[in-house]
């Protein structure tokens, strides 16, 4: 059945009695069937990886040993291993902090009036939620002075989250600017944390920098992480004070999965922003080159999150609604240049817009009738953003009980939510909103509503002041192991290398720690970068770079990011 219940409500939670979705079925069997091998090899590569840390740090070779936490951080993100979180790594990283970046600086009483809170992010881009979040969550907090600490950016930062920290009267630092690597990135960040009254990472789940720096400290701020990856591994479970879900199913993955007591896990709606003053939507639709008449059904989303699953694009699955009444159409802004999905467009032509990712998106969610989340990967932020728009909004969740973390929740969107948990009613919950335009409106309403009593304004700042009050009342945390360590085969385990990993080429052994290598060499120490590129190169195992290319991979980071700025001026704008 569909989340819509009788008279029109909104559930946003996956029905308990449902198992997956019956046309789903031999494809998620085949799934558990495969996945079973695949998450007992990613594991135990792993643990070789762990193994591989220990002997460096005895030998005091801090540096290389720093490489092959990273190392072992990127193959457990891309690969998963069957855990969410590892008190293992995180307690490795912990030592090697408090070995190679002692700093026995002592903290004195924090002083009365505005907090200086420093937000550490790893790399952002002008698309996604995750930096929206960032700028918006500054801009709400207009008491407080915001600062920023990148630690791997390496592209002009986009211009509103520039803007929303200079209004805050905050700074902009790029540790990794100067010469060296992991540790020194580290050292530079630990000078910045040893200022701020608070600190909140906003950091990629495989980013060891924060940690590194944070494990060499003998006293720290209060430290909150933004669970904006909740549904692969990340670090950090065991080495910071609180953590904030933006969702349900995250918030509970922390406790069942991570191990944090509730008193530490916490959840924060995403931070939005309202709307422009809304175009008519017939003006709109006339400006995308759509009929006036026409019902649009919108979906927006990084490409990424567009994979077809078992023969079937996202696109087909919409193919029956659209051939029902030829003025409607599927507008589909993110996917264009990933995606195949000729054989749907051939079914009901002219029907059927694909374009590429953009940062202007409001024309689109000005001209849409209907949203329809990305799928088989959910795009909380555009859902958030098109229930403000006053559009109502579908998502689709096949996979059964347990995986939840795999479907689209959001705390302001969850009341109004259009959850269906197959195909059949997914086309059924579409085919209602195109054809009824009185309970599409009543629904985008209710869904607008909510979310602007919950995601923005002085309620989203009361949660957020009850997080700082939660983080100044709480002792450090130094540990704390992040559950059991064992590998679990639990559906969700099994079915995640196929929805989110990059298992569809089939990767070996070989080529998966070749991978995870690949995207920690340009932090390397020297020796041990040319070295290792030159072996891989050797072997055909560079993935991102090929061929002559590959030379690009000898090149440290840091001077990546000052031929960067050269080429693009000079310094970024209030750095």
């Amino acid at each position: 059945m569909t989340g819509v219940l009788p008279g029109g409500n909104a559930r946003a939670a996956p029905d308990d009695d449902k198992g997956p979705d019956p046309e789903l079925r031999p494809l998620l069997d085949a799934w558990r069937r495969d996945g079973r091998d695949l998450i007992r090899a990613q594991r135990a590569e792993f643990d070789a990886l762990l193994a591989a840390i220990e002997p460096e740090m005895q030998r005091r070779r801090h540096a290389r040993a720093a490489s092959l936490a990273q190392v072992a951080a990127n193959h457990a993100v891309v690969w998963h291993p069957g855990i969410f979180a590892s008190g293992a790594l995180d307690d490795l990283l912990g030592r090697l902090g408090a070995a190679a970046l002692p700093m026995p600086f002592k903290r004195g009483e924090r002083r009365a009036g505005p907090l200086e809170i420093l937000h550490v992010v790893t790399q952002v881009s002008a698309i996604g939620g995750h930096v929206r979040m960032l700028w918006h969550w500054i801009g709400e907090d207009g008491g407080n002075r915001h600062s920023l600490a990148m630690t791997r950016q390496t592209a002009p930062l986009p211009g509103p989250l520039v803007k929303a920290v200079q209004a805050a009267g905050g700074t902009v630092s790029h540790v990794n600017r100067t010469p060296g690597g992991l540790l020194p990135w580290a050292r530079n960040l630990q000078a910045l944390l040893a200022k701020a009254d608070l600190v909140v990472l906003h950091v990629h789940n495989q980013d060891i920098i924060p940690f590194l720096a944070l494990g060499g400290m003998a006293e720290r701020p209060p430290v909150l992480l933004v669970n904006h990856a909740d549904h692969v591994f990340w670090l950090g479970a065991g080495l910071v004070d609180c953590v904030l879900s933006t969702r349900q199913s995250g918030h509970r993955l922390c406790a069942d999965r991570r191990g944090f007591p509730p008193e530490r896990n916490l959840v924060l709606p995403l931070c939005l922003e309202p709307p422009p003053p809304a175009v008519p939507r017939a003006q709109a639709k006339r400006h995308l080159g759509l009929p006036e008449d026409s019902v649009v059904i919108l979906t927006l989303a990084r490409s990424v999150k567009y994979r077809s699953l078992g023969g079937q694009s996202f696109a087909d699955a919409l193919v029956p609604v659209l051939k029902g009444d030829r003025r409607r159409h599927l507008v589909a802004v993110g996917p264009k240049g990933s995606v195949d999905w000729s054989a749907a467009m051939a079914q009901v032509p002219g029907q059927i817009t694909v374009l590429p990712e953009t940062t202007e998106t409001e024309q689109f969610f000005a001209a849409a009738d209907v949203f329809v989340d990305s799928f088989p990967f959910s795009s909380i932020t555009s859902m958030l953003e098109a229930g403000l728009h006053g559009l109502p909004v579908v998502t689709r969740y096949p996979f059964g009980p347990g995986c939840e973390i795999m479907g689209g929740d959001s705390v302001g969107l969850d009341d109004n939510l259009v959850w269906t948990n197959s195909l059949r009613d997914f086309r059924g919950a579409v085919l209602r909103l195109v054809s009824d335009p009185d309970y599409r409106l009543r629904l985008g309403r209710r869904t607008r509503a909510h979310i602007e009593a919950t995601n923005m304004g002085p309620d989203w700042r009361r949660n957020l002041a009850a997080v700082y009050d939660a983080a100044f009342r709480l002792p450090p945390r130094r540990s704390g192991p992040p559950g059991a360590e064992r590998p679990q085969m639990t559906d969700l385990d099994l079915f995640m290398p196929f929805v989110f990993g990059t298992v569809l080429a089939r990767p070996g052994e070989a080529a998966r720690l070749a991978l995870a290598r690949e995207l920690g060499l340009k932090t390397m120490p020297n020796l041990q970068r040319l070295a290792l590129c030159a072996a891989m190169a050797l072997r055909g195992e560079l993935r991102f770079r090929k061929g002559w290319s590959a030379w690009r991979n000898l090149v440290p980071e840091w001077l990546t990011v000052r031929l960067r700025i050269s080429s693009s001026g000079g310094a970024q704008p209030g750095c």
